[in-house]
């Protein structure tokens, strides 16, 4: 990947303090080392897209079973966004999170980059009255991680009963049930 490429990578501030704070809070990266990650970032400036999967390999590495605990970050990760930034201006019921996944338009507001090396996360179909959406995912991020963001994201107004999120038959495509 040429240098230029590398530099348009962006991820912004607030997705990397809430990884790490999500960490934290779950006591997965603690102490001095956890206090580091953050301590530097302005939760409203961009920063370069190595630096959260940086943070995300920390993990990774970290433990043999991470999918569980990804998945719990990534819910996290989208309650604090929901409860301390702006997600209760952008999405007042569930359904309203797949809503915003529409053309990538979420995950673009957090990341920044050429699509060919950020990828994408996109909703693909939705059924409201079967109460069943579809997801798509070409990121880079683990996908255990990103079914907690969806968990999260349609699980921080607390209108669902149900919600059930699947992709054991391709981790790139998340069956979504809700209610």
């Amino acid at each position: 990947m040429s240098i230029e490429k590398k530099k348009e990578l962006k991820v912004f501030g607030a997705t990397i303090h809430g990884f790490v704070q999500a960490c934290i809070n779950l006591n997965i990266v603690v102490g001095p080392k956890a206090s580091s990650l953050i301590s530097d970032i302005d939760i409203n400036r961009w920063y370069p897209f190595e630096r959260l999967r940086d943070i995300e390999r920390i993990v990774i590495e970290s433990y043999d079973n991470v999918g569980p605990i990804l998945e719990r970050v990534g819910m996290e990760m989208m309650l604090s966004w929901y409860n301390f930034g702006p997600g209760k201006q952008i999405i007042k019921r569930g359904i309203d999170f797949l809503h915003f996944q529409s053309g990538s338009q979420g995950y673009a507001s957090v990341v920044k980059g050429p699509e060919e090396l950020v990828g994408t996360f996109n909703l693909v179909e939705i059924d409201e009255k079967k109460h069943k959406a579809l997801i798509h995912s070409i990121t880079p991020f683990n996908k255990a991680l990103e079914r907690g963001v969806i968990i999260g994201g349609m699980s921080a107004p607390g209108d669902l009963d149900y919600l059930d999120v699947n992709n054991d038959e391709d981790e790139h495509y998340f069956k979504i049930e809700f209610g």
